[in-house]
């Protein structure tokens, strides 16, 4: 949901840039309605605005929460919150993130789904 100051991380396992850019689009019917993305399926998010999110896939798997989010936005404020509330050695296997700006998403849960865990959230201004 939209939350001002929020930015909400998932973590991800994709074979490729194009399949985790495949998880995250968005269709739309010949009426220009939205089609929700296997990502908002997944997670249950009804709407975030695509302008304020950033995904990145990284060609090997990352073993440090610091290292995957390198280079996102606010990264001097993003980086060390999230390392400091969730740690800093992700579980083996992850080379992706997700994240999305002015919104925090409540529905925590530990399952992957989908080869993608929802970390948390946290506040960046």
């Amino acid at each position: 949901m939209e939350q001002i100051d929020y930015v909400s991380l998932w973590i991800g396992k994709f074979s490729t840039s194009e399949e985790l850019e495949k998880y995250l689009l968005v269709a739309y019917t010949e009426d220009g309605d939205a089609i929700p993305s296997q990502f908002e399926k997944d997670f249950k998010v009804d709407y975030y605005d695509e302008d304020f999110s950033e995904a990145h896939y990284a060609n090997q798997d990352m073993r440090k929460l610091s290292c995957l989010l390198e280079g996102c936005s606010y990264d001097d404020v993003v980086i060390p919150n999230f390392v400091e509330k969730y740690g800093e050695y992700l579980p083996d296997g992850f080379n992706s993130m997700i994240l999305i700006y002015d919104f925090q998403h409540n529905k925590k849960s530990d399952n992957e789904i989908n080869g993608v865990k929802y970390l948390g959230s946290i506040r960046y201004e």
